[in-house]
């Protein structure tokens, strides 16, 4: 990430929030990340670098979490960056509602420079719990990544990232954050820059997500009852997602498992989501082709993909 690391630390350093302790984790850099972060360092008494053997994203997120002496947590990858007033706006929504957690948009800065945001304009949504699980399983609102929150740091009591997920460790414990948070505040303005790299399009398959969307969905039915129908679409979204994958990598046989679960899945949990009239027709469709038919699916979605590549598997 070296060629990253120096936007990303001007961004954090030139924060309108200036009261920020910054901790970087070098997790086991081999090429110049660890010297930058040193002379980082050395430039601003607020930063304090932790030089780790590679342990992956999940470690070093829980090394800072380990490390911190704020009041509240908040992260940011190293191939990203954050604009001037990111913290501070975060900081003042959290005053102002009241609020333990605080979300904010982000806009993704796309390899060929483009910017691109789902985000919908305008919104200031101040939530209890069962709200969130509802907005989060919703498609122009805020997702379960770690870099657009900001918690109070008794949030992340006895709550670390899971060390077995290669990736898409951020989605268990951003469920936890929202079932633990009294009241949560969601801006949609985008003041976090995603940056989509070669690197971010690599991900390879895994059933991470899956499994973290059914915990989420069995934590939802005991809990909050009335957004079932919102949490069931939030899993099997994630499921098709990494069925979609499987179909892209041409890894149906080794994936067959995950093939028969993801159609008793749907065939379960569609009637719940139609009924509640969460999906377009045409996504009704796709999902139910899945449901009967997997090998048509795979040779639709593959024309699919070829005709619309810059469309992320989901």
């Amino acid at each position: 990430m070296e060629r990253y690391l120096d936007q990303c630390m001007h961004s954090l350093v030139r924060q309108s929030y200036a009261n920020l302790e910054i901790i970087v984790v070098d997790d086991g850099s081999t090429d110049s990340s660890g010297r930058k972060c040193d002379a980082w360092a050395e430039r601003d008494s607020r930063i304090r670098v932790i030089h780790q053997a590679n342990k992956g994203l999940a470690d070093a997120r829980n090394t800072g979490l380990d490390t911190a002496r704020g009041d509240y947590i908040g992260f940011v990858d190293s191939d990203d960056y954050t604009l001037p007033d990111m913290f501070s706006t975060m900081m003042r929504n959290i005053w102002e509602s009241e609020a333990d957690l605080s979300i904010i948009s982000y806009e993704r800065e796309n390899p060929d420079g483009g910017i691109y945001s789902n985000a919908l304009f305008g919104q200031k949504l101040v939530m209890t719990s069962e709200d969130a699980f509802k907005y989060v399983n919703m498609h122009g609102y805020f997702y379960v990544v770690a870099w657009d929150k900001l918690a109070k740091k008794e949030l992340f009591d006895g709550l670390r990232y899971p060390l077995d997920a290669e990736y898409a460790e951020d989605s268990p414990v951003t469920y936890q954050l929202l079932d633990r948070a009294e009241r949560i505040v969601y801006d949609s303005t985008p003041l976090y820059r995603y940056r989509m790299t070669k690197g971010s399009q690599s991900h390879g398959i895994t059933d991470k997500f899956a499994q973290s969307t059914g915990n989420m969905l069995e934590l939802v039915r005991k809990k909050y009852p009335q957004d079932e129908p919102y949490a069931a679409y939030g899993h099997l979204e994630s499921i098709v997602g990494t069925y979609n994958r499987i179909v892209l990598a041409g890894k149906r046989k080794e994936w067959a498992e995950f093939e028969r679960f993801a159609r008793i899945r749907l065939r379960e949990l569609m009637p719940l989501v139609e009924s509640a009239k969460l999906m377009s027709k045409g996504q009704s469709l796709q999902w139910r082709l899945l449901a009967v038919s997997p090998t048509m699916y795979g040779v639709m979605y593959r024309c699919y993909k070829r005709s619309h590549p810059e469309i992320s598997a989901h």
